[in-house]
């Protein structure tokens, strides 16, 4: 069981490697600019810019014009608090954009893990409406999952405890299925096949999570380590895959 997480935890370097061997790295390059352009776009010229700077201009009301110390810092604390909102914001965003890439690079994957096998093709058109459905779905589930956690938090003694748990384990699952989504979606798997798969590898995808899960949760960080994180997603669905095709 040990050996099988550590197994997991290897799939972001066996994923890097293969990418090079491909010669894709490139490919996901495209995602983390496009992260870092939507990152700017929304902090400059989105709301969340309109927002720090209306939140700024009432707090230089407020305080005196002598005080550009203490102005300087709330304005610092504003701006990290607005980047953090906006860095979840634009790789939600960017996750349905480049949609189409990840679809290449699992298709990619997919050849060179599963040599002889035809991997579903469509177009980039229906790569995004895919991604939005799957988005929307998550965006409900996060609701659901917010809201149990909180139900949890009040039960006496152990509430605290319970909401702690149950929040890692949620933020786990959503990491599996979330990196795993490319590969999956383009071969027309249901939640359930895909939870029947990953049940397969198991400790490897807790393996993944729990080395994926802090590289995504850094903001500005994760504008970089989140397309690498989806190549290592591909390599474990497509991991999955033939030990679900061995076994049937």
């Amino acid at each position: 069981m040990l050996g099988r997480i550590w197994n997991g935890m290897t799939y972001l370097r066996r994923a890097w490697v293969l990418c090079g061997q491909l010669k894709m790295r490139w490919l996901l390059a495209v995602p983390m600019v496009l992260n870092v352009v939507l990152v700017f776009l929304l902090f400059r010229y989105g709301l969340m810019g309109a927002v720090s700077r209306a939140i700024i201009d009432i707090i230089a009301e407020q305080v005196s014009t002598t005080a550009t110390v203490l102005l300087t810092i709330v304005t610092r604390f504003v701006d990290i608090l607005i980047v953090v909102l906006v860095t979840y914001t634009a790789v939600r965003f960017s996750a349905i954009l480049a949609s189409p890439v990840y679809g290449v690079i699992a298709e990619r994957v997919s050849d060179a893990l599963l040599p002889g096998q035809t991997f579903p093709t469509r177009s980039w058109a229906a790569d995004i409406m895919a991604a939005i459905g799957y988005e929307s779905k998550k965006f409900i589930l996060t609701i659901v999952g917010a809201g149990i956690a909180l139900i949890l938090s009040f039960i006496p003694l152990f509430g605290p405890t319970l909401n702690v748990g149950w929040s890692i384990a949620v933020a786990l699952t959503f990491v599996c299925f979330d990196y795993t989504d490319a590969s999956f979606s383009r071969r027309g798997q249901n939640f359930r096949t895909r939870a029947r798969e990953l049940s397969r590898v198991l400790p490897e995808a807790l393996g993944f999570a729990a080395i994926a899960l802090p590289l995504v949760s850094v903001p500005i960080l994760n504008l970089f380590t989140l397309p690498w994180c989806c190549a290592a997603g591909m390599y474990l669905a497509t991991e999955a895959h033939r030990r679900a095709e061995v076994g049937a």
